[in-house]
């Protein structure tokens, strides 16, 4: 073989392998893309779509794994459940794009009196809101309630009451049970006036 035929032969694989290359480079951008695309879509199906907080089903994931958690550390945990007094009466006189503006502001409400990366807060649908606390005993999470209630006073939607449930993790319990007593303690803050707090006790069950 000659020293051209050597050379050109060499020319033609350092052009493959550049083509390769570049075939390579564009290969993992198109796979960056869609790696994101598939973060984005995963975010979106475990996000509330008007108040931007997480949903039903993320919750029901993320309160196994923190009772899990804090059971096996021993330590304190708590829910949180609330509601909004009276929304119905809010959309006959505002519509529901009036309901939704008040939703709105007490989701902005909670996420501004919790710890980002530490606690979670999540809409149900309909006017209830439920937030999980790690490391937090019961009276923490009633100056958090009172919190929000705080933060909702300064948005133009002062007038508007909520009722919060509060459930403190005991060993005896799971998550199911957690959930049960803070929704029953929800309820009862319900029916006792607006803007009520109350805490589960173990002899309520």
């Amino acid at each position: 073989m000659s020293y051209l035929d050597k050379n050109n032969q060499l020319k033609i694989a350092e052009e493959t392998i550049k083509n390769l290359r570049e075939e390579l480079e564009t290969v993992k951008k198109h796979l960056a893309l869609l790696q994101k695309d598939n973060k984005e879509l995963k975010e979106l199906s475990i996000r509330d779509e008007l108040t931007g907080l997480y949903n039903w089903r993320c919750f029901q994931d993320r309160l196994e794994q923190e009772v899990a958690r804090n059971k096996r550390q021993e330590h304190p945990l708590c829910l949180i459940f609330l509601d909004v007094d009276n929304l119905k009466s809010y959309n006959d006189t505002y519509g529901h794009s009036g309901g939704n503006e008040v939703l709105k502001a007490v989701a902005q409400s909670i996420l501004q009196s919790i710890r980002k990366e530490v606690d979670s807060a999540y809409r149900f649908g309909g006017d209830e809101f439920s937030v999980i606390l790690p490391e937090v005993q019961s009276d923490q999470a009633v100056c958090i309630a009172n919190r929000i209630v705080e933060k909702l006073s300064d948005t133009a939607y002062q007038d508007i009451s909520l009722s919060f449930g509060i459930a403190e993790l005991t060993a005896e319990m799971d998550s199911e049970m957690l959930l049960k007593y803070a929704d029953q303690a929800m309820y009862i803050a319900k029916n006792n006036s607006t803007n009520r707090i109350h805490v589960y006790k173990k002899l309520e069950s």
